[in-house]
């Protein structure tokens, strides 16, 4: 194989190798917690189910790196390695040699493989992530890398399989500080049904336009921003903020998406739809 991605501590005993790198395929765990006050996005899983469920089927700690595709990734195992994959929450032992082909299904966007021990790279700022907004984190993946593999974590496998559970895209809102930029911005959210448009990624999932009524046209200075955010832009266009979101925006925020519900937006890839209710 190539060389090691850059920052990255090799193991002896071998790991991963990138066949192909797919599309979209980058390492990531939790993400970069507590430093949005310096401008550093958290990142992170942009589904956080779906890396959680890969992880557990392999006995990994959650905090442990995956690799995230959105489609067409192959891997080669350099030694022998037990594995997991979302959606369809498989787990297996790869021998020597072995090689593994890694897709979302038709209705999601995202897919998850993890490996036993986790993808070894060095943390940068406290994570493994790769942040496609910043450029922080590890290199950019290319075919032919060999990814590290860390130790065994001594843990029991408690479970073969484990598919992720198929849901009806209705996601739960809360009300955003901004709510009163708008006539009712809450009750046209609510009382419709959205498409997801082309222009969604790891930074944030873009709605068709809505008819919402700007009351106040003050000019609104820059606002810290949180995952789920739902900022409206001058054209009407709903945008959830994503794993990559920016820290700050200009855009207001007239709700916010449950976290356990953003997942769901997360996965909708263009076209599907989504409906939306206040959460109690």
């Amino acid at each position: 194989s190539s060389g090691a991605v850059p920052g990255t501590v090799m193991t002896t005993s071998g790991g991963l190798r990138l066949v192909d790198a797919g599309r979209a395929t980058t390492i990531q765990d939790l993400g970069r917690r507590g430093l949005a006050s310096l401008g550093v996005p958290r990142a992170g899983a942009v589904d956080r189910s779906s890396h959680d469920l890969a992880n557990r089927l392999v006995g990994n700690e959650v905090d442990a790196a995956t690799l995230e595709t959105n489609g067409g990734l192959i891997v080669e195992a350099t030694r022998a390695l037990v594995v997991a994959t979302s959606p369809s929450g498989d787990r297996h032992t790869l021998a020597p040699g072995a090689r593994l082909r890694v897709d979302p299904p038709r209705d999601m966007m995202w897919a998850y493989l993890a490996v036993r021990g986790g993808v070894a790279v060095t943390p940068v700022l406290g994570s493994r992530s790769h942040d496609t907004l910043s450029g922080l984190g590890p290199a950019p993946l290319m075919s032919g890398t060999e990814l590290p593999v860390g130790a065994d974590p001594g843990t029991a496998l408690v479970a073969d399989q484990a598919p992720q559970r198929v849901r009806d895209r209705v996601v739960r809102l809360w009300p955003g500080p901004r709510v009163d930029r708008f006539a009712d911005p809450l009750g046209v959210l609510v009382g419709r049904t959205w498409t997801v448009s082309g222009a969604t990624s790891r930074v944030g999932s873009r709605l068709q336009r809505g008819d919402f009524t700007l009351v106040s046209t003050d000019r609104l200075a820059s606002e810290g921003l949180v995952p789920g955010a739902i900022q409206v832009t001058p054209s009407g266009e709903p945008v959830v903020m994503l794993a990559n979101h920016p820290t700050t925006g200009g855009y207001p925020v007239v709700a916010v998406v449950d976290e356990l519900d953003l997942s769901i937006v997360a996965q909708a890839p263009p076209g599907a739809t989504v409906r939306f209710r206040l959460a109690t």
